[in-house]
């Protein structure tokens, strides 16, 4: 059984001339008040909104950033900076109680060779990150991978495996 599946439902249809109804009535209404204000204010004041609207109105109608219209956009921008901003921070355990006696157990007391060891070895890591040489392998065998460290825009640091195509 073959069934017809519709295609182009993003495209809108072409209603009066070349233009869709979305941009003919952009294009209306911001002819529509360049009318009126050629009743209402002075010539060169008219000359000025006028061009001003037609052209806020001719990129609603036609501009399109990343295959959304421009008015879609603009809301979703002023609606981003109109809302209050919500930063909500989610605790790893949070049915843990937060209380003095419960933050003593989470410590160890002083120093034990485990905490020691792996902050050896955590300190190994990052030096070998920090000159781009990595842990010697077992066995004898040879590695040619190296690790570059970069600084962002942002300013903070992050390490980059180095690859050389020969």
């Amino acid at each position: 059984m073959q069934f017809q599946v519709p295609q182009f439902i993003e495209t809108e249809d072409k209603i009066i001339g070349p233009l869709t109804i979305r941009q003919f009535i952009y294009i209306a209404v911001a002819g529509g008040i360049s009318a009126i204000l050629y009743f209402v204010v002075q010539t060169w004041l008219w000359a000025f909104l006028s061009l001003l609207l037609l052209s806020i109105a001719i990129s609603f109608a036609f501009i399109k950033i990343e295959g959304r219209p421009l008015a879609h956009i603009a809301i979703s921008a002023l609606s981003f900076y109109w809302r209050p901003q919500t930063y909500v921070w989610q605790p790893e355990h949070p049915q843990m109680p937060k209380s003095a006696e419960s933050m003593k157990k989470l410590e160890t007391p002083g120093f034990s060779l485990e905490s020691i060891i792996r902050g050896l070895a955590l300190h190994k890591t990052w030096q070998d990150l920090q000159t781009g040489t990595k842990a010697k392998p077992m066995f004898g065998k040879k590695v040619s991978e190296r690790y570059e460290i970069f600084r962002r825009l942002s300013g903070e640091k992050q390490a980059a495996r180095r690859v050389d195509y020969r």
